[in-house]
C-alpha cells in the first residue's frame, strides 16, 4: 500500500490521472506460500477501498506448481473480481477461466440483465448430462485412475518415509533414533538422499507437486540439522560451492530460493546473493570464493539482458565457471542464445546438473 501511495503521489506531480494507472498486486503461488492468495486479495480490496484505484493481476501465477491449475485459477479469478480486481491477465481460450469471468460479471451486477452470460451459454449442456453421456466409455468398474502410491519406501526406514511424506518433526525424531545405531553419513547415503531422489523423480514425472517437494526438502533440512549437530568437530563433506542470484533489475526470488533449498539438501554450499544483483557482484564473488558453478534466475523478459551481461563477464573474468539459468521467462532457446551452459526447467534439474559436475 505504501508503494501504491508513492506511485499516486508521483503521478500527481506529473498530472497523470489515477484512472490511467493500474497497480499490480503481485500474485504469488500458493504452492510455496499458502498465504499468498489471502495477501493478494487483501491488497486488491485495500487498493479499491483506501486508494480508490485500479488493479491488475497475472491470475495463473497463483497455481504454479500445482495439479489441475485451471481449477485453482478459475476460482481465484472469481474471488479476485469480488475483491475489486479491475484487469485480469488470463488466457481467453481457457474455458474454465471464461466461465468464471462471465459468471462473476453476472453475479457482481456488471453484466446488465445477464445478457452476456446468456449469450455465451444459452445452449450450455450441464456437466451431469455430459458425464452421463460419456459414462459408457468409462472403465468397467467405474473407478478413477489411482493416485500415486503414498510411499515407495519398502525396505527403507522411518527417516526415508518421513522425508518422502514431508513430515519435518518426524524426520528430526527419526534421525535422532537412527543415530543410535548408524553413523550420520550412513543415514545421509542410505535414507536421506534416496528419499529426496524418490521425491525428485516424482516431481520430474509430474506425480509429485511443488508443495510436496518443498515439504520433503524442509523435512530433509531438519534431518540434516540433527546429523550436523551429531558430527560437530568432525570433517564434513561439501560437494562444491554454488552461487545463486536473481539478476539485476529482477526482484523475484521464489524459484531461486527453492533451488537453494534443494542444492543444500544435496550437499552443496550455496552462496545466495539475493535478488537484483549486478553482474559485477556475481563475478567478483565467483572469483573471490573460487566458485565454478553459478545459477542465475530471471522472471521478467526485460532482465534477460542482465543475465546475458553477467554470463559475458563471467566468460571473460572467470572462464572456468559454468552457468545454469532458470526462471519463468527462460527456455532452452533463450539459454542457448545468451550463452548459458545449462537451462534448469525446475529445481531438481538444477540439482542433477550440479551432480553431473561435482558428484
Amino acid at each position: 500500500m505504501a508503494v501504491g501511495r508513492k506511485i499516486y503521489a508521483a503521478a500527481d506531480k506529473y498530472g497523470i490521472s489515477h484512472d490511467d494507472l493500474v497497480i499490480d498486486g503481485l500474485c504469488m503461488t500458493i504452492s510455496s506460500d499458502s498465504t499468498g492468495a489471502l495477501a493478494t486479495l487483501e491488497t486488491l480490496r485495500r487498493v479499491r477501498d483506501e486508494l480508490h484505484g485500479r488493479t491488475i493481476l497475472g491470475v495463473s501465477n497463483i497455481s504454479f506448481g500445482l495439479p489441475a491449475r485451471e481449477l485453482v485459477n478459475a476460482h481465484f479469478l472469481t474471488m479476485a473480481m469480488q475483491s475489486g480486481l479491475s484487469c485480469a491477465i488470463i488466457n481467453p481460450g481457457n474455458e474454465p477461466m471464461m466461465q468464471a469471468y462471465r459468471a462473476s460479471l453476472a453475479l457482481l451486477n456488471q453484466d446488465e440483465q445477464c445478457m452476456g452470460f446468456i449469450d455465451a451459454y444459452h445452449d450450455y449442456v450441464p456437466l451431469a448430462k455430459r458425464s452421463a453421456a460419456g459414462s459408457a466409455s468409462a472403465s468397467p468398474d467405474g473407478t478413477a485412475s489411482a493416485a500415486p502410491a503414498a510411499s515407495q519406501a519398502s525396505g527403507h526406514g522411518a527417516l526415508y518415509q518421513a522425508i518422502e511424506r514431508g513430515m519435518k518433526e518426524k524426520a528430526a525424531s527419526a534421525t535422532h533414533d537412527g543415530l543410535k545405531d548408524h553413523s550420520g553419513l550412513d543415514l545421509i547415503n542410505e535414507e536421506l538422499i534416496p528419499a529426496l531422489d524418490q521425491v525428485g523423480q516424482g516431481f520430474e514425472k509430474g506425480t509429485v507437486f511443488l508443495p510436496q517437494l518443498l515439504m520433503s526438502a524442509e523435512a530433509a533440512k531438519a534431518a540434516f540439522a540433527v546429523i550436523k549437530d551429531s558430527m560437530a568437530g568432525q570433517p564434513q563433506t561439501i560437494k562444491a560451492k554454488v552461487i545463486l542470484a536473481t539478476v539485476k533489475g529482477d526482484i523475484h526470488d521464489i524459484g531461486k530460493n527453492i533451488v537453494k533449498v534443494m542444492l543444500e539438501n544435496y550437499g552443496y554450499d550455496v552462496i545466495d546473493l539475493g535478488k537484483d544483483v549486478p553482474p559485477e557482484v556475481i563475478v567478483e564473488t565467483a572469483i573471490r570464493e573460487q566458485v565454478t558453478l553459478v545459477g542465475l534466475s530471471a522472471l521478467m523478459t526485460t532482465t534477460v539482458v542482465s543475465m546475458e551481461e553477467t554470463i559475458r563477464q563471467l566468460r571473460k573474468k572467470k572462464p572456468d565457471c559454468r552457468v545454469m539459468v532458470g526462471g519463468a521467462v527462460m527456455t532452452q532457446e533463450y539459454a542457448d542464445a545468451i550463452g548459458a551452459d545449462f537451462y534448469g526447467k525446475d529445481a531438481m534439474a538444477s540439482v542433477r546438473y550440479a551432480d553431473s559436475l561435482f558428484a
